[in-house]
């Protein structure tokens, strides 16, 4: 029995005496009043004797606040903020160390409240509504500043309702309406504008259309005065050279008649006087050689 005892004694001190380490988190192991420099992350981890652990979760926290702040005007505008940050592993002793565990209420939610007050100073109650990105951006990035050397990640900062005075409510209804007339009014003269350069456009090219179909028919008319004059002057060139041959041949064949017409006279009027020879009772030498003109000669 005392044996049983013993053993079931052991069991419950070797079971007491591991710690779990789920996935998400990582344990810090404080052994008598020290702080162990290693990060145990998930799984069982034995604790010892006078050892305990202490863990964090890594996974990625959101912290919601309702804040009534001031804006620039002096007005009050009621804002539902939504924060959403993780820790960094290597970052987590000293954040024990300096901060403690309740870490999250005395730098976060502080810092948070306090960046969402002095922002909203910067911006007036109408461009709280109209700028929400913007208040979102520089609350991000001013809280990062603050609390990120610590080992924080501010992964992102979120508006989510934002209540101003029923006054500014008025004003940015009336000053979306006007930008939307504003807007309507911007597309009118664009499409207007539009039509005119459609226009104009039109006209220039029907202008130019026009002024290259008079340079065309210009330059085909002189085209065309240039062919006839070219046709005409080779026309004449063509007469002048036909009537000159025609010269030639008229001028050639006159001195060929006139040549043949001299011969053939000569011929018959040699003829006729050979034939009065003949006929004469005076007795004649004649000497030719059927070619020539006769030579006469009286006999010795």
């Amino acid at each position: 029995m005392k044996t049983a005892t013993i053993v079931l004694g052991l069991l419950v001190f070797a079971a007491t005496s591991c710690k779990t380490i789920n996935p998400g988190e990582i344990g810090l192991k404080i052994v008598r009043g020290k702080l162990q420099p290693e990060n145990f992350t998930e799984g069982r981890h034995r604790s010892g004797l006078g050892a305990h652990f202490v863990k964090f979760s890594t996974r990625i926290k959101e912290l919601s606040v309702k804040l009534t702040l001031p804006t620039r005007e002096g007005m009050e505008a009621k804002v539902d903020l939504t924060l959403l940050y993780h820790l960094k592993p290597e970052s987590l002793h000293n954040i024990y160390l300096t901060l403690g565990m309740k870490y999250e209420n005395e730098i976060i939610l502080n810092n948070f409240s306090a960046q969402a007050r002095e922002t909203c100073l910067n911006y007036g109650a109408m461009d709280l509504m109209m700028q929400r990105d913007a208040l979102e951006k520089s609350i991000f990035d001013n809280l990062n500043t603050d609390i990120g050397h610590y080992g924080f990640v501010i992964d992102q900062v979120l508006v989510r309702y934002i209540d101003v005075p029923d006054e500014i409510d008025h004003a940015i209804e009336k000053k979306v309406l006007s930008e939307q007339q504003a807007k309507q009014q911007e597309i009118e003269i664009l499409a207007q504008k539009r039509v005119t350069e459609s226009t104009i456009d039109k006209e220039r090219k029907q202008m130019q259309f026009a002024a290259e179909k008079q340079r065309l028919e210009k330059e085909s008319s002189i085209e065309q005065d240039r062919l006839q004059e070219n046709y005409a002057l080779e026309k004449q060139k063509t007469e002048a050279e036909r009537s000159l041959i025609e010269a030639i041949a008229a001028k050639k064949t006159k001195d060929l008649e006139n040549s043949t017409i001299t011969n053939m006279s000569i011929k018959l009027k040699s003829i006729e006087v050979m034939k009065s020879l003949a006929n004469s009772a005076n007795t004649k030498i004649i000497i030719t050689d059927g070619k020539t003109p006769l030579t006469l000669r009286e006999p010795q």
